[in-house]
């Protein structure tokens, strides 16, 4: 049968990536004995409601050349990137952030960074944006997962270089209101990367 103008355009590769289902992976480096390392010093992998600040910029530099100067050249500079931040609710146990932030105290110190070598606050980011629809796990739907994602159902892939937290937030207290609790982090970085993965 003879493919239609209609159904040779209504593949999934001319649909957008759905912005809802993204997981991010965080990589801390290793050091000092993983018997003392805090929790939030383990790579670990955490699901957020938001992401913002997936952003990179470079600074333009002016200036006038003898001979051509009634238009101003521009040259690169400096690579600048935006804090990124990423909000989640606050769920018991999940303490990643506020050890990571406990940890911050003792670096501003000078006193390192207990179990991790001394000076090791910084992660690698891999922000995963999922295919639609998402593909299950065969191993992990067998086990009775349910919804559960293979690890290489994922079709962009941002990659955040030397971050560390600089800000944590929570949403207020109210007892008039009936809304959940967030929890905020700010991080600094030193480079974004992304890529299209073709698996």
């Amino acid at each position: 049968m003879a493919t239609s103008s209609i159904s040779r355009f209504s593949k999934l590769e001319t649909d957008p990536l759905r912005n809802f289902r993204f997981l991010v992976n965080f990589t801390f480096s290793s050091g000092g004995d993983s018997n003392n390392e805090p929790s939030a010093w383990r790579s670990f992998t955490g699901g957020f409601t938001q992401v913002t600040g997936l952003s990179t910029s470079i600074q333009s530099i002016g200036y006038r050349e003898g001979g051509f100067n009634t238009t101003l050249h521009y040259v690169p500079g400096q690579a600048s990137f935006q804090p990124i931040s990423l909000q989640r609710g606050v769920l018991y146990g999940k303490s990643e952030a506020i050890n990571w932030m406990k940890q911050l105290f003792t670096a501003a110190a000078g006193e390192g960074i207990p179990g991790s070598g001394g000076k090791n606050f910084r992660c690698n980011l891999e922000i995963l944006v999922l295919d639609h629809p998402i593909v299950a796990s065969p191993q992990l739907t067998a086990s009775g997962a349910g919804d559960a994602y293979s690890p290489t159902a994922y079709k962009m892939k941002f990659i955040v270089h030397n971050a560390w937290i600089t800000s944590l937030n929570f949403s207020g207290l109210s007892a008039a209101d009936n809304n959940l609790m967030y929890e905020d982090m700010t991080l600094v970085h030193e480079g974004l990367s992304v890529s299209f993965v073709n698996n």
